[in-house]
């Protein structure tokens, strides 16, 4: 299951109204079929979005077909200061299991 992770630049008075959105986030904790694990991340300018699940090569397609009608990013859009784009991982480490001798 790879993450999928988009990013977004917010529009400079836009920090406010991301905050309500992420109390809304927190309190329905809800999200679209393939996706099983959502978290966002916020900077003073940008808005990070984390994606796990199956199959969410398609469920991204759709998004970005029509991102309006997204119950994950929709409610989003009218904040950002660009286009949402993806950033592909390109480097990860992670420790491996202690092996027992």
């Amino acid at each position: 299951m790879d993450p999928v992770v988009l990013v977004a630049r917010l529009r400079p008075d836009a920090r406010e109204r991301a905050r309500e959105l992420l109390a809304e986030e927190r309190a329905t904790a809800s999200s679209e079929g393939s996706v099983d694990r959502k978290a966002i991340f916020m900077s003073e300018s940008e808005i990070v979005f984390l994606f796990e699940g199956p199959e969410l090569e398609e469920w991204l397609r759709e998004l970005f077909n029509d991102p309006v009608r997204s119950s994950d990013i929709g409610h989003w859009l009218p904040l950002f200061d660009g286009p949402l784009h993806r950033a592909p991982e390109v480097y990860l480490w992670k420790r491996e299991a202690a092996s027992r001798s």
